[in-house]
């Protein structure tokens, strides 16, 4: 709740102003399957994205993939306002692990000419998508910009947003929807009656 309320006082401040970094993952979310949930939470996504242009990172490999797990589990158990934080942050900081500032700001420039059809989506476990991220060279920005939308892409893929799935791991929806079962199923031994 601490957390909206920052981003709340920043947004009408005026004070925040979205980086590069944050205008690159948004827009790489918009074109994943996260976007129709992720939505809402755009400015959040942003903020959050834009704070880890100052973190200084010891071990990205270990630090993405906990910012991944953190995602999954979020969105497993219908935690939108968390996952935009976790969201935000293991994008960027999937991003930073290869760009520099001023190669980020040429990033943006580029988004525009991005042809998303191109864009490949690994079917391997999310270490091994992260472990493909860490030994890549680039030799052009262009591949740097489309082999981060791939990782990212692959990633987001992998994220459990069937609505079905996330009611069931919601605490309290999980346990009415537990109970009404159990009721179904005693009407149908015949164990209750109107």
């Amino acid at each position: 709740m601490k957390h909206i309320i920052i981003v709340f006082l920043l947004i009408l401040s005026g004070e925040f102003y979205p980086s590069n970094t944050s205008t690159i993952v948004w827009n790489v979310i918009e074109h994943s399957k996260l976007y129709s949930l992720l939505r809402p939470f755009e400015n959040e996504i942003k903020l959050y994205s834009s704070q880890v242009d100052r973190w200084d990172i010891g071990d990205y490999r270990e630090t993405i993939l906990l910012y991944y797990k953190l995602t999954y589990n979020s969105i497993l158990h219908n935690e939108l306002e968390k996952t935009a934080r976790y969201c935000g942050i293991l994008l960027a900081l999937i991003l930073r692990l290869k760009a520099s500032m001023n190669t980020i700001g040429k990033l943006v420039s580029m988004l525009d000419t991005v042809d998303w059809d191109k864009i490949r989506i690994y079917d391997l476990p999310p270490e091994e998508i992260i472990d493909l991220w860490l030994s890549k060279k680039f030799d052009s920005l262009e591949e740097l910009l489309y082999s981060y939308a791939s990782v990212v892409l692959s990633l987001l893929d992998k994220m459990p947003v069937d609505s079905f799935v996330r009611i069931l791991y919601t605490p309290y929806i999980r346990e009415l929807y537990l109970a009404s079962i159990f009721r179904i199923q005693k009407i149908f031994e015949g164990g209750w009656r109107n």
